[in-house]
């Protein structure tokens, strides 16, 4: 057989010229392919080396469907350029590294719509495993994983009836972490900006728990759903707050971002002496500011990765005793906050 140019080669090069190539049968290629150490090192070096002479290349997808068995692992991204969620999915790739799984990864934008559309997409390759960062929203999403009886791992919060695998932290313990101390302070005039729906009305109603504790509510209430925050946000919702509550004495963004925005609008106002600023997430940003900021500290690294080593245990057929882990929150109290103390 003429092996002309790689394309060509890729197009037309089956495993049964791979075996002629090294000298073996069909079976033999396909064996050193999927299961190196159960053939004997002098053969799997000849498929080897006539597997890169042929340019030959294995289908994983369709040797999954074909033998029920998958090494595809699919994981469903909130918003990837969110810089915790980005850590999360670095953390379950770095734990799958060198295991035999591939990590494929669709974009969801937290869109239930989307998430059904690609789960929907993928179940039919028969992937090994789901990961989500976040909650699986919908209960027909939900029912149609359930039906196929698959590994799930969901992130990033905290349910009474995960699907089946969850590793995460709770984010109203975060808001209330965050209401107790502003409280604690002495802020008596007290905003939020911030999401109200998901994750963000758990931080929400942690925060009115922790704010409830000190005596005190939220004076000002700006709800920012529509879209993925950026730092102009930040500093537009300060203007706003400032414009509409303007006895506001300290403000908690549950988006780190929109609390980055805000701090240097604030000193580039003058105010940020007046008003104290918090977020939530602990971004390595978050200590850099000219004020460095209060925030709650999120282990997006350590979750990602040990829903990734979970998973593994699992796939790898050792049985899972602890299949719901919540990392603890952290309050990371700093000037932006703590030098205005009232106490």
């Amino acid at each position: 057989m003429a092996f002309e140019g790689k394309d060509e080669r890729t197009r037309n090069v089956r495993v049964e010229d791979v075996a002629r190539e090294a000298g073996v049968s069909p079976i033999t290629v396909s064996r050193t392919l999927s299961n190196p150490d159960l053939v004997k090192p002098e053969t799997r070096e000849r498929v080897l080396q006539a597997v890169e002479k042929t340019g030959y290349i294995v289908n994983t997808f369709a040797s999954s469907l074909r033998s029920g068995r998958s090494s595809l692992i699919a994981m469903f991204v909130s918003n990837i350029e969110n810089q915790h969620v980005a850590r999360a999915t670095r953390g379950c790739a770095d734990a799958l590294e060198n295991s035999g799984f591939h990590l494929m990864m669709a974009h969801t934008n937290y869109s239930a719509r989307l998430e059904a559309d690609f789960v929907g997409s993928v179940l039919p390759l028969r992937p090994a495993a789901l990961v989500f960062t976040g909650i699986v929203q919908a209960e027909t999403t939900r029912s149609m994983i359930r039906s196929r009886g698959m590994a799930v791992m969901e992130m990033w919060d905290h349910v009474d009836d995960p699907m089946d695998m969850l590793v995460g932290f709770s984010n109203v313990e975060g808001g209330r972490l965050m209401g107790e101390h502003l409280g604690a302070s002495g802020f008596r005039n007290v905003a939020y900006v911030g999401r109200t729906n998901t994750a963000g009305n758990e931080r929400l109603a942690g925060f009115r728990e922790g704010l409830a504790a000190a005596g005190t509510e939220i004076g000002f209430l700006a709800p920012m759903d529509g879209h993925e925050p950026v730092l102009i946000d930040g500093a537009q919702a300060l203007r706003t707050v400032m414009k509409r509550f303007p006895q506001c004495d300290a403000i908690f963004f549950s988006s780190e971002i929109l609390a980055v925005g805000a701090s240097l609008e604030a000193s580039r106002l003058g105010v940020i002496d007046r008003i104290a600023i918090a977020g939530y997430g602990d971004s390595p940003i978050a200590e850099a500011l000219p004020v460095p900021l209060t925030t709650v500290h999120v282990s997006s690294y350590e979750m990602g990765f040990r829903a990734g080593k979970m998973l593994l245990k699992h796939l790898s057929g050792e049985t899972v005793r602890e299949k719901v882990v919540i990392l603890p929150n952290e309050l990371r109290i700093r000037r932006s906050t703590a030098r205005r103390s009232h106490n």
